[in-house]
């Protein structure tokens, strides 16, 4: 085994939740298969059949999942993905393609494992199975918030909740989609650039945020959260 690979990638592995119950000699066999990758910003990925033999554990980094209407040249952002999550889950149990689109937001860097492999090791492991299945079911209870919301909430609805989900409560700073442009937030909740501004601006004139060089400011949040309903918060 690679002693530098170990000693670098254990303790990101350790304590990635999915591996929680993971003995420290499987956690050893694993980061022995597995593969360091850097993705750099824009890097479109999962699109070719040697990408989709792979197992991926994002150390750090962002990665969107989106759907795309060329028709239309706009696109839906299912999901954003960061250090600790998996890409390539349906790998495990078929060779299906995925019809999603799979893109970095930020420099990224990745673990892969080839399929056959993780299967392997994940027979030998079988309590990973269990983590996996809370995984997939936290990621389609958010993929269907995501769906309930556009069609059924108003625009102006889910971008307060959009932001009500990345502030940190104890700061009362947005995170992780602070700097996004504002076709990138658009894209999280299903409509357009123009759509987006006008409630922003409305935000701002209400008091609510103040933006600068893209950075979204929370002036009060207490007027944030009057604009979802306390049930959907």
């Amino acid at each position: 085994m690679n002693l530098k690979k170990s000693t670098t990638y254990f303790d990101e592995i350790r304590n990635n939740p999915l591996f929680s119950d993971i003995n420290n000699e499987s956690l050893l066999e694993l980061i022995a298969i597995s593969t360091p990758c850097n993705w750099p910003e824009k890097t479109c990925i999962l699109q070719s059949g040697q990408a989709l033999r792979r197992f991926y554990i994002i150390t750090f980094g962002m990665v969107k999942a989106y759907d795309y209407d060329s028709e239309n040249n706009r696109e839906l952002v299912l999901s954003l993905l960061t250090k600790n999550d998996v890409l390539n889950i349906c790998s495990l149990i078929n060779e299906a393609s995925t019809d999603l689109y799979y893109e970095t937001l930020s420099p990224t860097q990745v673990l892969y494992i080839p399929v056959n492999l993780m299967r392997d090791w994940t027979t030998k492991n079988p309590v990973f199975y269990k983590q996996i299945l809370v995984y997939v079911l936290k990621k389609m209870d958010q993929l269907e918030n995501v769906v309930s919301d556009i069609c059924l909430k108003d625009t102006s609805t889910r971008l307060a909740k959009l932001l009500l989900r990345y502030i940190n409560k104890s700061t009362n700073k947005i995170e992780v989609i602070n700097g996004f442009t504002h076709d990138q937030l658009a894209a999280l909740i299903g409509t357009t650039r123009a759509v987006l501004n006008r409630h922003l601006q409305d935000f701002k004139e209400e008091g609510i945020l103040d933006i600068k060089r893209k950075h979204i400011e929370i002036i009060d949040s207490s007027l944030l959260h009057k604009k979802v309903p306390s049930y959907l918060i």
